[in-house]
């Protein structure tokens, strides 16, 4: 009387007589692989093509968001290394494995890959996803930063300062405007070296020395530099070789604001910073660049531009 273990193992050699153990026939053809396949195109919601491995991978919409691609991909490669796992169960050690152990397992590999997916989705994947148990990666909107100049109350004169550095040469710019917006001045600089916070300072230095040379009493310093703005609070912070000016400008009875701008706001003292670069010493402009025309025409209409951070 034949074992019954004996008997299974008669059945599988006499079943892979018959069938050729393709992989194609493995993976693809064969009932248990098929029913799997079918199980799984439920749970993504998508049409499984058994015509070849390549074909599987169809089932990845060319344009998807990535936590679903990431998940759609590791899907198809655990169903593979599972059919392969229960088909060694099978040959080696006479167990047979069952199509909803199998499935269990399966989504149990798809839900941890899905978890770790440094990839997002949008509110339409998230059926797809909770049918395999995996939380969903909403992509976040980030805020949107309208940044807008302001002109200075009347009496007060504005002035945008900015630095700039290009192959290791540092330059800084300025531009003057009153409370209508009107271009009252504006200059570039070209200062060697390649520090941008010098750059920054200098800028703030020019700036209040070209107020006092053209008479005005009251200025609005205005940058996109915080570190450069601290220094009004904390003077220490002035590099040594510029403290001397830094002196000289606080001590004449200019009465100084100073704030902080996003550069979104400040593309008109960026445009001078960079025609800093083409000058070589101190240049000061009466009339305005016509670089600045539609950067200082948004500004004058308060038009924003837009920051994304």
């Amino acid at each position: 009387m034949w074992h019954k273990k004996t008997l299974l193992y008669i059945y599988i050699i006499d079943f892979f007589e018959w069938h050729a153990e393709s992989s194609t026939h493995l993976f693809l053809e064969c009932d248990f692989a098929r029913n799997i396949w079918i199980w799984l195109g439920l749970k993504l919601q998508r049409s499984m093509s058994l015509v070849s491995f390549a074909a599987l991978l169809e089932c990845v919409p060319q344009r998807c968001n990535s936590q679903i691609r990431d998940v759609m991909v590791a899907a198809v490669l655990h169903t593979v290394y599972s059919i392969w796992l229960a088909r060694n169960a099978l040959r080696f050690n006479s167990a047979k494995v069952s199509i909803h152990a199998t499935s269990a397992k399966i989504c149990s590999f798809i839900s941890m890959s899905g978890t770790i997916s440094k990839g997002h989705c949008v509110v339409s994947d998230v059926d797809i996803l909770n049918n395999l148990f995996i939380t969903p990666i909403h992509i976040r909107i980030r805020d949107i930063i309208p940044v807008v100049w302001k002109a200075p109350t009347f009496t007060w004169v504005e002035a945008n300062t900015d630095g700039s550095v290009r192959n290791t040469m540092a330059s800084c710019g300025g531009i003057f405007r009153d409370y209508r917006g009107t271009f009252l001045g504006g200059f570039a600089s070209n200062i060697g070296g390649d520090s941008i916070f010098d750059a920054e300072i200098l800028g703030l230095i020019l700036a209040m020395e070209f107020t006092i040379s053209n008479n005005w009493t009251r200025l609005w310093l205005e940058t996109d530099s915080t570190s450069a703005v601290q220094a009004f609070h904390k003077p220490s912070l002035i590099p040594i070789i510029f403290r001397n000016r830094w002196h000289n400008c606080t001590h004449r009875g200019l009465m100084v604001i100073s704030s902080h701008i996003f550069r979104e706001g400040n593309y008109c003292a960026d445009g001078l910073a960079d025609m800093g670069h083409a000058v070589t010493d101190t240049s000061w402009f009466t009339t305005l660049p016509p670089l600045l025309l539609a950067d200082f025409a948004r500004d004058r209409n308060g038009l924003p531009n837009y920051r994304f951070p």
